[in-house]
């Protein structure tokens, strides 16, 4: 099974490269020869990223060459789509990264991995929504049930049911000052 890190490259190579050829596309729709040229740079991008292993590298270079051709053609572009700020694009890849880490995984794992999941936005959406939770109890409750979340995207759930037990036991405990209402 692929690493982390690697899901994570080919999470940040797919996601560029998905926005920027959209963009391209677009722009390029009625010119035969461009139309060539893009659909040749996403077809070795991608089959790079399917390669098993992934060639990363390859990929990189397909994307950093759509990349310099979007700057001398389209840099001015009204629609050209900004790089994210670093904190967006990490959000973004992390939910590219979330499927590729899916799709990894055996069938079997999947739907123990969705068994889980559900018990997990059930058992939070019970404990957050307790009339009279003190603002500490509350955040915690949001912090685990956080954890379990992360445990679950890297396709850990004994450490994913475990959080949900810590979070059970965080929202049991006696709500003291009332201080989010």
């Amino acid at each position: 099974m692929a690493g982390l890190y690697e899901i994570w490259q080919r999470a940040e190579v797919s996601r560029r490269l998905d926005v920027l050829s959209g963009f391209m596309a677009m722009c390029v729709a009625g010119d035969a020869d461009a139309q060539r040229r893009l659909a040749h740079l996403v077809a070795g991008a991608d089959a790079a990223l399917s390669a098993s292993p992934p060639e990363l590298v390859v990929a990189s270079e397909y994307l950093d060459e759509l990349v310099r051709w979007t700057d001398t053609k389209w840099a001015d572009h009204p629609y050209r789509p900004a790089e994210a700020r670093p904190d967006e694009a990490d959000r973004q890849t992390r939910d590219y990264a979330k499927d590729l880490r899916h799709a990894a995984l055996p069938v079997r794992v999947r739907d123990e991995m969705g068994g889980v999941e559900l018990t997990l936005e059930v058992r939070f959406l019970a404990l957050s929504h307790q009339p009279g939770l003190d603002c500490r109890t509350r955040q915690d409750i949001f912090y685990v049930a956080g954890r379990a979340a992360m445990a679950l995207d890297l396709g850990y759930l004994e450490a994913a049911e475990h959080e949900i037990r810590r979070m059970e036991q965080v929202g049991s405990v006696e709500p003291g000052d009332n201080c989010c209402g």
